[in-house]
């Protein structure tokens, strides 16, 4: 009789479980079908349609208010701007983007690392191609990947420009003074 009521409790508490569950899997690590690869693949959409209400974390902002005075302002969870000097007249417009916006790529990249950063530098409410040196300094940086070699770039004028990015606390920065689109990309061997 204790036999059978034992195994008549464990059928029950597993159809409960069961119940509860109602179709959802959970799993101890990845599920079988988690893309472990490095970096944000260029079919990815840069968080742009990610779901309204995720949970309780919110990610940073996709599209960030005019920033007019220094601090540090993360961008869509992608890049992190960090405003040393701006002077009152100045405003810096910061938005996350889809890769789809880029027109190719750097030549000496081998694919993208991270999403892209759009800045546009406005002096007294109109939008300028560079952020004046006098009026202020602001650096953009993109988590460091281990045992990756990569550089951020900057699209503006049509053209790719390499900026010189130094690795700090883990982090990839540059001076970011031009109007235009910041990646991270990795440099070919």
């Amino acid at each position: 009789m204790n036999k059978g009521f034992r195994i008549i409790v464990a059928g029950l508490l597993l159809l409960g479980i069961l119940f509860l569950a109602r179709n959802q899997i959970a799993w101890a690590g990845n599920s079988p079908t988690a893309n472990n690869a490095v970096g944000q693949s260029q079919e990815q959409p840069a968080l742009l349609n990610a779901n309204p209400d995720p949970g309780t974390v919110k990610p940073p902002p996709v599209v960030v208010p005019p920033i007019t005075k220094p601090g540090t302002y993360p961008v869509g969870g992608v890049c992190t701007l960090y405003v040393e000097q701006l002077v009152d007249t100045d405003s810096l417009h910061a938005k996350l983007l889809p890769f789809d916006v880029l027109n190719g790529r750097p030549q000496d990249t081998s694919r993208y690392l991270a999403g892209v950063c759009d800045l546009a530098y406005h002096v007294s409410g109109k939008l300028v191609p560079e952020l004046p040196p006098a009026d202020g300094t602001v650096k953009i940086c993109f988590a460091a990947l281990p045992n990756i070699t990569s550089k951020i770039y900057v699209y503006a004028d049509k053209t790719w420009t390499a900026l010189d990015t130094t690795l700090e606390n883990g982090m990839e920065c540059a001076i970011a003074s031009k109007t235009g689109r910041y990646i991270l990309a990795q440099s070919n061997p």
